[in-house]
């Protein structure tokens, strides 16, 4: 290499690469719209995956012109409506599929994953989740999609039949370490069940929600009213992310792991999710930044990544306070807070919200049919 394009390569370079090559930690954006040629500053800045949810593609959908040429033909061509969003869903999804198909064939698989939801109407319908995660695995055809399948009590063994199946599944929705427990022994259950005797192509992750919780654990923290409540504002959500990690690195190993390793088995890697920060009282990395460690995913919104590439700082935080994450979890229990409540308030709001925008893009994509 001359000394001009290792200048240029210099000059590119960012804190997301830096990320990845030095702290083992992959960013992926959560962002889809179209042209996803959109994504391809991002993916040079060291993007390695891209998310979405049903609110992401309502605002794609609703508030761009891209979509509508591709709807006007499904509509002449008899798709009813519901039909028509999978099939402008599924075309974003195989498009950037393509353009991470790179990243996903130079590490065997690790990244370059696209995650693609399955409806939320189905969250606590466990053999319609497994109909519609085989459909859309079918529809899209690429080995790097993750199906997008909420971790609701009804989907566990969703979960563990899909990735049987051989389906790469993105686990989202967690947010108590109770449901995330479940998420990995569904994903270890499904493993063991599969008859694939090759499993280095199965590949699955674990969303685990960040700020969401701070807000709600404020809120009842702010109700008991203590000093010793209000000082433990703000420090929930990442307390419980530490021990989410302790909990994923006790579980990735032993016997029962290493008997499923030796078929080619890959780890469900752990993602942070829900990443913004909605207090404007603290850092706008807050969350990117303390959440830093190895064999991890950093689902990160577009607000957050600007900030981080432009003020974010590295280092390994994910373990750099593992007791003084312990003593806020107790600390918040001790005070009456139960964990595995705002676990199940969380879900049933998240999903609340999904499905408000599920109908929502419907209903938009339903006036536009009109107009074309």
């Amino acid at each position: 290499m001359d000394s001009n394009s290792s200048n240029e390569k210099g000059m590119n370079r960012t804190i997301l690469h830096d990320l990845y090559e030095n702290h083992r930690q992959s960013p992926y954006y959560d962002n889809l719209c179209r042209p996803v040629s959109h994504l391809v500053p991002f993916i040079a800045k060291g993007i390695r995956g891209v998310t979405s949810n049903p609110s992401i593609f309502e605002i794609a959908i609703s508030s761009s012109n891209a979509y509508n040429e591709q709807l006007r033909e499904l509509i002449e061509a008899g798709k009813d409506i519901e039909n028509a969003y999978w099939e402008l869903v599924v075309k974003d999804i195989k498009d950037t599929c393509k353009l991470l198909e790179p990243i996903y064939n130079e590490k065997d698989g690790v990244d370059g994953y696209v995650s693609v939801p399955i409806s939320p109407k189905l969250a606590n319908d466990t053999q319609g989740t497994i109909h519609a995660a085989k459909w859309l695995h079918k529809k899209v055809g690429f080995p790097n999609a993750y199906i997008k399948i909420p971790a609701t009590q009804e989907s566990i063994p969703s979960i563990k039949e899909v990735i049987s199946q051989g389906i790469s599944v993105n686990v989202t929705l967690i947010f108590c370490l109770s449901r995330y427990e479940a998420v990995i022994d569904a994903y270890l259950d499904g493993l063991e069940a599969s008859r694939i005797i090759d499993l280095s192509k199965v590949a699955s992750a674990a969303a685990f929600y960040i700020s969401r919780v701070d807000v709600t654990v404020d809120k009842k923290l702010d109700q008991i009213g203590t000093a010793e409540a209000l000082d433990l504002r703000g420090k929930a959500a990442i307390a419980q992310a530490v021990l989410a990690y302790q909990l994923y690195q006790k579980k990735f190993c032993g016997p029962r792991w290493e008997s499923l390793e030796k078929r080619g088995a890959k780890k469900q890697r752990l993602m942070w999710a829900s990443t913004n920060v909605k207090n404007p009282a603290n850092p706008d990395t807050l969350y990117v930044g303390s959440l830093i460690g190895p064999d991890t995913i950093s689902t990160i919104p577009h607000q957050a990544l600007e900030a981080f590439l432009d003020h974010g700082t590295l280092s390994r935080t994910i373990d750099a306070n593992i007791s003084e994450a312990e003593g806020i979890y107790n600390a918040i229990e001790k005070l009456g807070v139960d964990w595995n409540s705002v676990g199940s308030q969380l879900e049933h709001e998240v999903l609340g919200s999904f499905t408000k925008s599920f109908d929502s893009v419907l209903e938009c994509m339903k006036n536009k049919a009109k107009l074309s």
